[in-house]
């Protein structure tokens, strides 16, 4: 089976990658500088290469900058994603599109099931929400909504690597909030499940794509000081108020995971399981990074 994803350069697609080549899968991963999504003819280079399946995870992930650029997110969170929509549904194969928790208000006290209301609280989340509905509308029959949270791994830049540089680096404390509760990800898991997704065949439609089981940013970290060799007496619990930003971040990003259940796949595993698998990895890149200066 021949892949196609889009968005190469982000830490999600290159731990895919890292899986398809480990499976021996022919595939061809594109970053935003080799195939520009939000190019209404992009969808021709998909057709040519005449994958057997495509996965999108190309993205305007800057949350705080889709405040003041929201064009430019709406042009690749959703008219990206509608031209990804348009080259599955030329080539007649399934697409996978990655979402987010942000699509959700933030404001509940039990986790958010895949057909619960939409009602984003920042204009990134919006951006999002308007990348489902358009992919939805360009390609209904096999077309597959994988939304995600707090995702990390050894790539690019994320909570986890920027954590683990403190705990190394300094004895400092760290200040970290303690009222955001939500599902941290590893981006080699969320891999592993696509894969499986795919194998698998399954249904059209919207799933939730996070580890299992929830934490605060606050207990996120000082699981990675542990596993770090430092005290977590380091780590320091704050309110967001102390942390000011242009975007109401949710407050409760927990996603339910009952969508997998009637298609007869598992959850993700719990999210402590994953981080202690995955902690290597990234500590290894980290210390690659610091020494490169």
């Amino acid at each position: 089976m021949k892949w196609a994803i889009t968005g190469g350069g982000g830490q999600l697609a290159r731990s895919l990658a890292d899986l398809l080549d480990k499976q021996g899968f022919t595939y061809r991963s594109w970053g935003k500088h080799e195939l520009d999504i939000t190019n209404p003819d992009s969808p021709e280079s998909i057709v040519d290469f005449a994958p057997k399946v495509l996965v999108n995870c190309a993205a305007w992930t800057n949350v705080d900058g889709a405040e003041t650029n929201f064009e430019e997110a709406l042009s690749v969170n959703r008219d990206g994603a509608r031209n990804m929509a348009l080259a599955a549904r030329k080539l007649d194969i399934p697409l996978i599109h990655i979402s987010t928790d942000y699509v959700f208000s933030g404001s509940s006290e039990k986790p958010w099931t895949a057909d619960d209301k939409t009602n984003p609280s920042s204009k990134y989340g919006e951006s999002k929400l308007q990348g489902e509905i358009a992919m939805q509308e360009a390609w209904l029959d096999k077309s597959l909504i994988l939304r995600t949270a707090w995702l990390y791994g050894p790539y690019g830049k994320n909570f986890a690597k920027t954590i683990i540089k403190k705990a190394l680096v300094s004895k400092d404390e760290v200040r970290v909030i303690n009222d955001q509760k939500g599902q941290p990800t590893t981006t080699s898991d969320l891999a592993s499940k696509i894969l499986e997704i795919v194998n698998s065949r399954i249904a059209s439609g919207i799933y939730h794509g996070t580890n299992s089981g929830e934490a605060t940013w606050w207990e996120f970290a000082r699981e990675l000081f542990a596993l770090s060799g430092e005290s977590v007496e380091r780590v320091t619990p704050v309110t967001s108020d102390q942390f000011p930003s242009p975007v109401k971040r949710p407050a409760y990003s927990v996603l339910d995971h009952s969508m997998w259940d009637k298609v007869g796949l598992s959850p993700m595993r719990d999210w402590r399981d994953a981080l202690q698998e995955i902690y290597p990895a990234i500590r290894a890149e980290v210390e690659k990074e610091l020494s490169n200066g």
